[in-house]
């Protein structure tokens, strides 16, 4: 009896084991952040994204959006409006009117009430992620040539121990260039540092996925259309000229509050000049280099893909989403008259945001890209708070931003869980203020970049300083940008020479890679301002701003910042270690089946090849072609066998991988039903012949009187 139940017992735990070793690990849903342009969180909206399912018997069967919008109508009750469809069964719709908080909320769990709808979610808005309004940012010049210019693009030093060594890795780069797609408010394709791909420049042909302020026909001209965000007179076109993105004292007092909350001071409620930021962060990732002009880019050899999705104060998600798949040149043929990208992105770069977690329509965005073989980097944000969105989705490369020193800045948010942020970069603090002089006091610490000197329309910038060239800021070389907008760009450059060294790196192996070669962060003598970096609380204020946030910069751990410090040298060096695959024809044998071994599929950098492959076994059996591509061994007895192989490049650059066969009762290959290991099933078989054969089942046996009975002969 005792060993029956044991058995049985065990059978269970290793079938509860194993099925549960078979289910994905649930991934940790982000935190909410807080962003200086949308005071109180996310405004009312009466636009929602409704993914409908495509497989199992709640599929839905409709083809067009209107007959779907119709049969949503007719079951939740509510007047749904189609507006469009972006991705395959993934439509925008409007509400009667517009709602937010609780009211949002239980409408959208009344859509989801529908069995064919998979998931329902507002259409929020996403910020270009631009730095706080505080006067330690102020600009600086290069009136006395003591500014420290692209120090970031340095070694790092005892000075600038966050400096990322970038231009220490250009040698090292060989392959095709690469391309980075700039997801935000478009560029100045006339900037002297940019400039068209036609002319010589590094601007590839982009797109303009701004829909006009109805949401819907967006590539039309129908009667009443306006264009206030998009701010150019059309919708989605093949034109992502930035056409500035400033916010006037008109703007604020329109009658309809169309943008309200969109100005600038405490109370959101002052005029904003536009901030070309598209044009700054394109400049910053790839701006052309050794060219006698201005600045030099972070990855020289990259070029620039604009997709235009954020205009006057924000941008939806629906238009954000409409532009990564076609940035990443994934198969999106539910968006109509949108011509196929020419020039898909390896990398595309993220510097917009908002305080919200990361919704499935934008999780699902970023799965689909990555798993096609593309990068997505966002920034942090710039609240002090937990990380925005996009950067809090799984799969994103998220950057915090921290200062020369390695200290977190003030500004950057912070991870609210253990992987929320990815890796640190610099993002720029004007730590020598002086509002008196700022032509004798320069701004040492800044992210230096291309700009407009346009306050409202793009302008002809004039200057002063021989190093100053047109489309640079006003006559200020160093402007002062900082920004974790600033840091991403950074990072999204050194993925892209990552990418270039070695092109069969995937999204994942670029994160863990340049994570492996991070500089970790430095721990100062002197403790930093703000003490140790701390996770910021979800608490709000009235306003919707964090109530534990660190204004000033702190001491970043690899909890808080990332796995440390970016280090393009190093990150670099571990983009060209070669990948190991490993494959075996079994998981588990039994004595004296044929194991095949194959390495076959293991690749080295861009530009090398694989000289030698390595196979052993623990414990030690004869190997058949231990020194090939593929080989095959015996099992040798009833316990694991650890397999590992090692390759080496023709350069001596060695990698390992090892993968355990375990042993079985039942032939090499046959795991049964549902997948389950044959270890499991041979346990089960044993506890069902222990069942079979009686062994100590007393509850199976007839009671004491009926087993008298029996042996009587009398069942009476």
């Amino acid at each position: 009896m005792r060993v029956t139940r044991f058995l049985a017992v065990l059978v269970l735990a290793l079938v509860a084991v194993a099925a549960g070793a078979l289910l994905p690990a649930s991934p940790a849903r982000a935190q909410l952040m807080s962003y200086r342009a949308a005071p109180g969180g996310q405004p009312p909206t009466d636009r929602v994204i409704v993914k409908w399912r495509t497989e199992g018997v709640a599929a839905v069967q409709i083809d067009s959006a209107a007959g779907r919008a119709q049969r949503l109508t007719d079951t939740s009750g509510l007047a749904l409006a189609p507006l469009r469809t972006i991705a395959d069964r993934l439509d925008v719709y409007r509400l009667p009117v517009a709602v937010g908080g609780s009211t949002l909320q239980r409408t959208l769990e009344h859509l989801k009430t529908n069995p064919a709808v998979q998931y329902a979610e507002a259409d929020e808005r996403r910020y270009i992620l631009a730095a706080p309004n505080d006067p330690r940012y102020a600009a600086g010049s290069d009136a006395n040539g003591s500014w420290s210019g692209q120090w970031y693009l340095g070694d790092p030093n005892a000075t600038t121990p966050a400096a990322t060594g970038a231009v220490s890795a250009w040698p090292t780069v060989t392959g095709q260039n690469l391309i980075i797609a700039v997801i935000d408010t478009g560029v100045d394709a006339t900037h002297p540092d940019l400039g068209a791909f036609a002319s010589g420049g590094k601007l590839l042909p982009g797109y303009d996925f701004i829909c006009n302020d109805s949401g819907a026909l967006c590539q039309g001209t129908a009667t009443n259309n306006t264009y206030l965000v998009a701010n150019d007179g059309g919708g989605w076109d093949a034109d992502p000229t930035d056409p500035g993105d400033w916010i006037s004292a008109a703007d604020l007092t329109r009658s309809d509050n169309f943008f309200k909350g969109c100005g600038d001071g405490t109370n959101h409620d002052q005029p904003i000049d536009s901030s070309w930021h598209g044009t700054r962060v394109a400049g910053i990732a790839a701006a052309m280099t050794n060219n006698g002009v201005g600045i030099a880019g972070v990855a020289p050899g990259a070029y620039i893909l604009p997709v235009r999705v954020i205009g006057k104060c924000s941008g939806y998600i629906s238009d954000i989403v409409a532009g990564m798949y076609w940035a990443a040149g994934v198969s999106n043929a539910a968006i109509t008259n949108v011509p196929a990208n020419p020039f898909p992105a390896q990398v595309l770069n993220m510097s917009i945001g908002a305080h919200t977690t990361c919704t499935q329509t934008e999780q699902d965005a970023v799965t689909a890209i990555t798993q096609a073989g593309h990068l997505v980097v966002a920034a942090a944000g710039n609240d002090g708070g937990p990380v925005s969105a996009p950067a809090n989705c799984t799969g994103v490369l998220s950057v915090a931003g921290i200062r020369h020193i390695g200290t977190k800045v003030g500004y950057s948010n912070v991870s609210s869980t253990a992987s929320a942020i990815s890796i640190a970069a610099p993002a720029g603090n004007c730590v020598n203020l002086n509002t008196t002089h700022p032509f004798t006091l320069p701004c040492l610490y800044s992210i230096e970049t291309t700009s407009n000197s346009g306050k409202t329309v793009p302008g002809t910038s004039t200057y002063t300083y021989a190093l100053l060239a047109p489309g640079y800021t006003g006559t200020l070389l160093n402007e002062g940008s900082a920004g974790t907008s600033f840091a991403a760009p950074i990072v999204s450059g050194i993925a892209a020479m990552m990418v270039q060294a070695n092109v069969n790196l995937n999204a994942a192996q670029i994160i863990a890679r340049m994570q492996a070669g991070a500089t970790a962060f430095p721990v100062p003598a002197v403790p930093a301002t703000g003490g140790i970096c701390h996770v910021a609380s979800l608490a709000k204020d009235s306003s919707g701003a964090y109530t534990d946030i660190q204004g000033s910069d702190c001491q970043c751990t690899a909890a808080t910042c990332g796995a440390g410090m970016v280090n393009a040298v190093n990150a670099l060096a571990q983009a060209l270690v070669p990948q190991v695959s490993l494959v075996t024809s079994v998981d588990s044998a039994s004595v004296g089946d044929s194991v095949s071994l194959d390495g076959s599929g293991s690749t080295a950098a861009t530009g090398h090849t694989i000289a030698s492959y390595a196979w052993s076994t623990d414990p030690a059996v004869a190997i058949e072609n231990q020194t090939s591509a593929k080989a095959r061994f015996v099992m040798p007895g009833l316990r694991p066998v650890a397999v590992t192989l090692v390759i080496t490049d023709d350069l001596g650059r060695t990698a390992s991988a090892q993968k355990t066969i375990y042993t079985g009762l039942l032939p090499a290959g046959r795991s049964g039903g549902g997948g389950f290991p044959a270890w499991a099933l041979a346990l089960l078989a044993a506890a069902l012949v222990a069942t079979r054969l009686g062994l100590g089942r007393r509850a199976a046996r007839p009671a004491r009187p009926a087993r008298r009975a029996q042996r009587t002969g009398n069942w009476n």
